[in-house]
């Protein structure tokens, strides 16, 4: 077990340099599947995600190995073989697999995909896309079984803008001689980064960050060196823990148009946003007199606000004059987070799927001797409770600090760079 002990009350200063995505990089190293030969992937964050992904494609012959923050796959001795369950059971990125061990092997048998516990997130629209295209589908009780002589292609209505569908479709339907076409596909950076990628390898794929994406299949695809796009998720958390703390802090390798969302409410509440480049820096006083707005926001797909920020911004809005409401539509259990926050004197009204935050609240932690505990249930609500810690008054013991690591190689390290008060420890 892993737990961060946190004393807050100290300002962010310095720089953090953010890693590449790993809601990017999970779907583009499951893609390697597709290719033959050599892929170097570059400033890829070393997460527990990719660790399971990558024990996945270890199993199917893949070599990898990392060398500098670059992570290097051949695929040269890849073959098919059956996915251990228990490894994928520990993250949602595992059903990438499915749609490329179809294309690639024409049969796939997975076991249900894990990941946080934040809501139903059910692989129904990944299969009716597959379907759809030609592959056949079987659902067990623990397995989903995948096959297709052959991708006949076609059209694929999505009923909702699903993410991990689009990719999974564009994946399966990458190799071969048909054309499929994905209506009310999902604009998320990620996908556009999955087919710029793929686009590299030599696939035949275009509408990336529209609606509608159509993929020509290809006979084969060969492997490239690639850079993925930077964490837009992590970028907005550490936005949001300076806007909270207080501080003065750049951020490198960023593309600010992907936060555009998050960066106009928080200039509209006094914190200085300026970007240049690939950098963005970001200014708060904290002891600067904010007047009090009142606001809301609902989450929704790109380019609408993120889900895997909400968590990180209810923090936020808490500790500043206003009230707030926040609307959640995409998952039903993202808000397990405010009972935790209520412990650290957070005023939060939950109901249904609207959270109503009475801003202004001084957060206040315990002692060394009598810290307070928070145990987080998911990794954004995790990455919430290192910023409401930092921004309280006393220590904080944050529990499952593991939650966390699936998406960051070190908060504790790139937070403890800038001056806080936080250390992980081990038992």
């Amino acid at each position: 077990m892993m737990k961060y002990i946190i004393e807050g009350g100290n300002p962010l200063v310095g720089t953090i340099r953010i890693q590449s995505a790993k809601n990017a990089c999970l779907p583009i190293i499951a893609a390697t599947i597709l290719t033959k030969g050599k892929t170097i992937l570059r400033n890829v964050p070393k997460i527990s995600d990719i660790d399971n992904l990558l024990f996945i494609l270890s199993g199917l012959g893949c070599r990898v190995q990392w060398k500098d923050g670059d992570l290097y796959i051949d695929t040269t001795n890849i073959s098919y073989n059956e996915i251990d369950a228990e490894v994928a059971k520990k993250i949602r990125g595992s059903i990438f697999v499915l749609g490329c061990l179809v294309a690639r092997f024409k049969q796939a048998r997975l076991p249900y995909p894990g990941g946080c516990a934040i809501g139903a997130r059910p692989i129904d629209i990944h299969v009716e896309g597959f379907k759809k295209i030609g592959i056949k589908v079987r659902e067990a009780r623990d397995y989903i079984d995948c096959s297709a002589k052959r991708i006949k292609g076609g059209v694929v209505y999505l009923d909702f803008p699903s993410v991990g569908a689009t990719e999974n479709i564009i994946m399966a339907a990458a190799l071969g001689n048909t054309t499929t076409t994905i209506i009310n596909a999902a604009k998320e950076p990620e996908v556009t980064d999955l087919v710029r990628f793929l686009r590299s390898c030599g696939a035949c794929i275009n509408g990336e960050g529209t609606d509608t994406i159509t993929v020509a299949g290809v006979k084969e695809l060969q492997g490239v060196d690639y850079i993925p796009i930077p964490d837009r998720i992590n970028t907005a958390s550490y936005m949001l823990a300076v806007a909270t703390v207080g501080g003065n802090v750049v951020l490198e390798n960023v593309i600010a148009e992907h936060n555009a969302n998050l960066i106009e409410k928080l200039k509209a509440d006094g914190c200085k946003i300026e970007t240049k480049n690939n950098n963005l820096q970001i200014i708060k006083d904290k002891n600067q007199i904010t007047r009090k707005r009142n606001t809301s926001m609902q989450t929704s797909p790109y380019p609408g606000f993120s889900t895997d920020i909400q968590n990180q911004y209810m923090v936020y809005r808490s500790t500043v004059s206003g009230l707030t409401t926040i609307t959640e539509n995409l998952f039903e259990n993202r808000y397990s987070i405010v009972p935790q926050l209520q412990k650290l004197g957070a005023t939060i009204c939950v109901k249904n799927r609207v959270a109503t935050v009475t801003g202004g609240s001084e957060l206040t932690g315990g002692t060394c001797e009598n810290p307070m505990i928070v145990i987080p249930n998911d990794l954004r609500g995790g990455v919430g409770l290192v910023i409401a810690a930092l921004a309280s008054r006393g220590v904080t013991i944050v529990e499952r600090a593991d939650l966390v690591k699936r998406g960051h190689e070190s908060i504790e390290r790139d937070l403890g760079n800038l001056g806080a008060n936080i250390i992980l420890k081990v038992q």
